[in-house]
């Protein structure tokens, strides 16, 4: 069995995993299908997210197939599953809210403890989701960078007909797109990438592309920002109309500027 580890940023390596835990009775082994590289994953690796612990195995968004499972495990073996990104206590005020992913004591799987990319892994049955029969391997791996963009879209309230512009076509602004042409929104997409652009409006040819240098007095009742970029972020205000929404998906460790007057004024929610 194989696992990759970093021993400090940037040094990466696939190394034979020591063997794992005995389970728990309600762990679960897990043998790894996929693995999906997040954006986070990319700043642990450059060393830039500063509370990330190493050396460390990176890693939090997987599917994989339950091998043996503990007495009290609710997934029994042969059933797929795709992981939490982060442990939670499920004593704390969030949790007891329902709200794990912002538990007090959380602990991020590949930043703050050892993650998940490793042939097989023991894990608390409590981080993992069963996946439907019906939903092949390639679409199950996205489950948790969509289900992102699910939450964040639902505290916009938006609707058929809404208007949205979407900055940043990675893969947040491309999973939130595909839900927003679901639901019926009208979409608007900008990304300096021309390329990345003609991706998002293939979705749909109703679906409006404008280059960020091109804005002009463009206003929408949403907008969603997934490029994680201080210019993209500082843009993204001006776009909202009065009253409108700003969801801010993308991350950045750029101090951005933050037009208090403009967001007061024009009563914006972030």
């Amino acid at each position: 069995m194989f696992e990759l580890f970093l021993e400090k940023p940037e040094q990466l390596k696939m190394r034979k995993a020591a063997p794992v835990r005995s389970l728990k009775e309600n762990d679960a082994r897990v043998r790894l299908i996929y693995g999906g590289i997040c954006g986070s994953d990319l700043r642990v690796f450059r060393g830039t997210i500063p509370y990330a612990k190493y050396p460390c195995r990176p890693g939090h968004e997987i599917l994989g197939v339950v091998m043996e499972a503990g007495k009290k495990s609710p997934h029994k073996p042969g059933t797929r599953v795709i992981s939490f990104p982060n442990t939670y206590c499920g004593e704390c005020q969030f949790c007891l809210q329902g709200k794990t992913n912002i538990c007090s004591y959380k602990k991020s799987f590949g930043v703050t403890i050892n993650g998940l990319f490793a042939d097989e892994i023991v894990i608390d049955s409590e981080f993992l989701v069963p996946v439907p029969s019906e939903l092949v391997n390639e679409r199950a791996i996205l489950t948790e960078p969509f289900a992102v963009s699910v939450h964040a879209l639902r505290k916009a309230k938006i609707t058929k007909g809404t208007s949205v512009a979407v900055v940043g076509c990675g893969t947040e602004g491309i999973l939130s797109i595909a839900l927003l042409d679901y639901i019926g929104a009208e979409i608007t997409v900008l990304d300096i990438n021309r390329a990345k652009m003609e991706k998002a409006i293939s979705f749909n040819k109703k679906i409006k592309s404008l280059h960020p240098d091109d804005v002009k007095d463009e206003v929408y009742d949403v907008v969603v920002e997934a490029a994680g970029a201080k210019a993209a972020i500082e843009q993204a205000f001006f776009l909202v109309k009065p009253g409108g929404a700003l969801i801010t998906l993308g991350i950045t460790n750029d101090a951005v500027s933050f037009p208090s007057l403009h967001v007061t004024r024009s009563e914006i929610s972030i």
